[in-house]
C-alpha cells in the first residue's frame, strides 16, 4: 500500500528534476541569452548575441547546477517514508521556489515549473494514508 501512494511523490520529484535539468542546460547553452548592438565609428551596425557561458564563464554553472542539486535531494528524499525525508521534500521545494522568486528577472522564471513540480512533490509525500 505504502508503494502506491508513494509514487506520486516520487514521480513529481522525478519530473522537478528533469525541468530543473532541462532549464540549467537551455540556459547554459542557448546562443540567444545575450544579444547586443552596438555601431562601428564608420556607422555601421553590429549585433552579436553570447550564451550564458560565453558571457560569464564557466562558474555561472554552479549557479544553474543548484536547483538541480536540490531536486536531486528531494528525489533521493522521497524514496523515504521518514518524517525527516518529508522535511528534506518541503525544504528543498521551498528553497527552489525561493530561488525562482530571487532570481525571476534572469534565470528564475526557467526554474518555476520545476518549483511547482516539486511543491506538489511535497503535498504528495506528506499525505498519510487513510485508517478505515
Amino acid at each position: 500500500m505504502h508503494v502506491i501512494r508513494d509514487r506520486p511523490a516520487k514521480a513529481l520529484a522525478g519530473a522537478a528534476c528533469a525541468l530543473s535539468l532541462a532549464a540549467a542546460l537551455f540556459l547554459a547553452l542557448w546562443p540567444e541569452s545575450y544579444q547586443g548592438t552596438s555601431v562601428t565609428t564608420d556607422g555601421r551596425v553590429i549585433e552579436d548575441s553570447a550564451s550564458l557561458i560565453e558571457e560569464n564563464g564557466a562558474q555561472v554553472l554552479v549557479w544553474l547546477l543548484l536547483p538541480v542539486a536540490a531536486c536531486l535531494w528531494a528525489l533521493l528524499a522521497s524514496f523515504s517514508r521518514s518524517a525527516g525525508a518529508r522535511l528534506a521534500i518541503w525544504l528543498m521545494a521551498l528553497l527552489l521556489l525561493l530561488f525562482a522568486f530571487v532570481s525571476i528577472l534572469s534565470i528564475g522564471a526557467f526554474y518555476l515549473p520545476a518549483a511547482i513540480a516539486l511543491l506538489l512533490a511535497a503535498l504528495a509525500a506528506g499525505r498519510r494514508p487513510r485508517v478505515a
